[in-house]
């Protein structure tokens, strides 16, 4: 059951990484290059014809802009959610004894009282889930994420999804930087060459494309990576349980 949260969790972010990829190259490759040539025809042509062409190209324009801004967006957050989601999956598992190491000796047949059978609490596990849903519940609160991830978008115009998803992210990025506090990993500029020296973090630092010889390795920085650098998330409202995220609204009134 390990290794399938693992595998899960590796699939998610790679495709995450592969849909963000695959905007950017399809932006760079063909909607920049086909914009800038409508440029070039717009302004060759007389006055009173670039008047009307004007307003779509502005638009055009614009969906570009919007594009470049929701899609990192909403595959962030996307990202985020399955990391969140899959942390409280696997914990779970663990503390209900799924996944047992391969090492663990066979447990001896012993008879023990009735008190002594009640399992016990696991409080590092507990602490652990109800950090997880307490996340989810203030991006589902200050957000409305978990109303957006749930709902069928696909009959609804790339307009409104738009306009939802600015508001989504706002937020949301409001709500974090609330409760949660980011930094880079690697303090130089993406694009930069920088040096990874002997005996690096490989939970820091992710080497990619050809890696030969040994450390110290020089390279382009391509992301600075983030890390936590602190967590002070709100109480659990009292009477509450935990993994409710957002409770049911039921408005009350006189009923025909």
């Amino acid at each position: 059951m390990q290794k399938i949260v693992g595998t899960t969790f590796l699939i998610v972010m790679l495709t995450m990484s592969a849909l963000a990829g695959g905007a950017y190259l399809a932006a760079k490759s063909y909607v920049d290059p086909t914009l800038k040539d409508l440029n070039r025809a717009v302004a060759a042509i007389q006055p009173e014809a670039q008047k009307e062409v004007m307003p779509h190209l502005t638009e055009l324009k614009r969906i570009r802009e919007m594009g470049s801004l929701y899609v990192p967006s909403v595959l962030s957050l996307a990202g985020l959610t399955a990391i969140l989601i899959l942390s409280l999956l696997h914990r779970r598992l663990v503390n209900r004894g799924a996944v047992i190491p391969k090492e663990m000796p066979k447990r001896m047949e012993v008879t023990t009282p009735a008190e002594q059978e009640r399992p016990t609490k696991a409080v590092a596990g507990d602490l652990i889930d109800v950090g997880a849903c307490r996340i989810l519940s203030i991006l589902q609160n200050k957000g409305r994420l978990i109303d957006f991830f749930q709902e069928e978008i696909t009959g609804y115009p790339d307009a409104q999804i738009g306009a939802a998803v600015r508001h989504i992210h706002q937020d949301c990025r409001n709500a974090l930087h609330e409760y949660v506090t980011f930094a880079p990993v690697m303090s130089e500029r993406e694009g930069e060459p920088v040096m990874v020296s002997e005996g690096f973090d490989p939970s820091e630092i992710r080497l990619t494309g050809h890696i030969t010889g040994r450390p110290p390795f020089e390279g382009i920085l391509q992301h600075t990576g983030w890390k936590v650098t602190r967590i002070k998330l709100p109480d659990q409202p009292k009477g509450q349980k935990h993994t409710v995220i957002a409770p049911a609204e039921v408005e009350m009134g006189e009923t025909e």
